[in-house]
């Protein structure tokens, strides 16, 4: 409907006979905004249960169920076999993914017809019509520009908003992940409901505060320093103090997180079978000489437990890390610590740009 309103001609398939019924007689009873009277205006669209009115459709947009799985996964078989007919009557047809699928499903389909893409809707039921005209942005994963331009012209006859163009499997992993995210949010606002209410502080007012320094952060390793791990404990603490199960769950969870990356580090550094180890940065975060609860001072104070030989290099947290580390060499610059490392770890995003024949472990790309 909404691309019949912006003068595209529009081809419909289901096999559902009653469905086509239905938009034909224009849904009288539907529930969703604005649908009746889309369809009372816009509705010249050319419908049936055969895929061969769509013979000759430049772009196929297909949004068909995928329902859960009982290990979580969606199926798509039914994604699959609406490609394969599409494929069978328009090989040359660009089909745009809109259902959602699981991270690699793009790769898998395209197998089955090589000119496919995913482009994710980002609606919520009861302002679908209104979500469409007026998302926040477009998400386009192509494995071509030409092909990711081509989905891109359709949407800017209908609004301004951004158009990302990226490949298939990042749109698969950005949406699936804003929806986590989504869920994160959520389990945070009723965690601190469940303390708010403990010290009877009004919830909301909280929230309202907390949500005006929202940091969108990078990946990379774990946050350190003098305040983060210490109010994260201080907030288990006191939610075990109080008996607030969820606040106890999620600053635990927190830290285990947390603990896991420096864990993860150490084995991807291990993998590699060598014995001398540069580290490029130890300070808890760049462009400072502290050290408080720093990952790469942790990472290396195991691997020298474990029997490594490590060199490292931070031009201004070298002193305060000779006060924690002993038995490691301190290198004067960055070329020397390459030069007698076999690999070299970034610890401090500010050395992610080193140009070396080593390898390079880098957290931070």
């Amino acid at each position: 409907m909404v691309f019949a309103k912006a003068g595209f001609e529009v081809y419909g398939v289901d096999i559902n006979e009653e469905r086509i019924k239905e938009i034909k007689t224009f849904f009288s009873k539907c529930p969703e905004p604005k649908v009746t009277e889309y369809l009372q205006k816009y509705a010249n669209f050319k419908l049936s249960t055969d895929y061969q009115v769509l013979r000759d459709v430049p772009t196929v947009i297909v949004i068909t169920q995928t329902p859960s799985l009982t290990d979580g996964h969606f199926d798509i078989s039914y994604v699959e076999r609406a490609v394969q007919n599409i494929h069978s009557i328009n090989k040359e047809a660009l089909i745009a993914v809109s259902s959602n699928i699981n991270i690699g499903s793009i790769d898998k389909l395209s197998k089955i017809h090589k000119r496919i893409c995913y482009n994710p809707e980002f609606i919520a039921q009861g302002t679908i019509i209104r979500d469409f005209e007026n998302p926040k942005f477009v998400l386009v994963g192509a494995y071509t520009k030409e092909d990711g331009e081509q989905i891109a012209n359709i949407w800017r006859k209908i609004h301004d908003k951004p158009i990302y163009i990226v490949k298939p499997v990042e749109a698969e992993i950005i949406k699936l992940s804003s929806n986590v995210s989504f869920t994160l949010g959520i389990t945070f606002a009723n965690m601190i409901g469940e303390l708010c209410e403990k010290f009877n502080a009004d919830s909301n007012k909280v929230l309202d505060i907390v949500y005006q320094d929202r940091r969108n952060y990078q990946a990379g390793l774990g946050f350190m320093g003098p305040c983060f791990p210490r109010d994260v404990n201080c907030f288990k603490a006191t939610a075990l103090e109080n008996s607030i199960k969820s606040a106890y769950k999620f600053a635990s969870l927190l830290k285990e997180l947390n603990d896991y990356i420096v864990e993860k580090c150490i084995q991807k550094i291990k993998s590699f079978g060598k014995k001398k180890i540069g580290i490029l940065g130890v300070a808890y975060k760049p462009n400072v000489p502290y050290v408080y609860e720093s990952q790469p001072l942790k990472i290396a104070e195991e691997l020298l437990t474990a029997g490594y030989e490590i060199y490292i290099y931070d031009m201004l947290a070298q002193e305060n890390a000779k006060q924690v580390l002993g038995n490691v060499h301190f290198c004067p610059s960055i070329k020397e610590c390459i030069d007698k490392a076999e690999i070299i770890f970034i610890g401090t995003k500010n050395y992610s740009n080193i140009k070396t024949d080593k390898p390079v472990i880098n957290p931070w790309k």
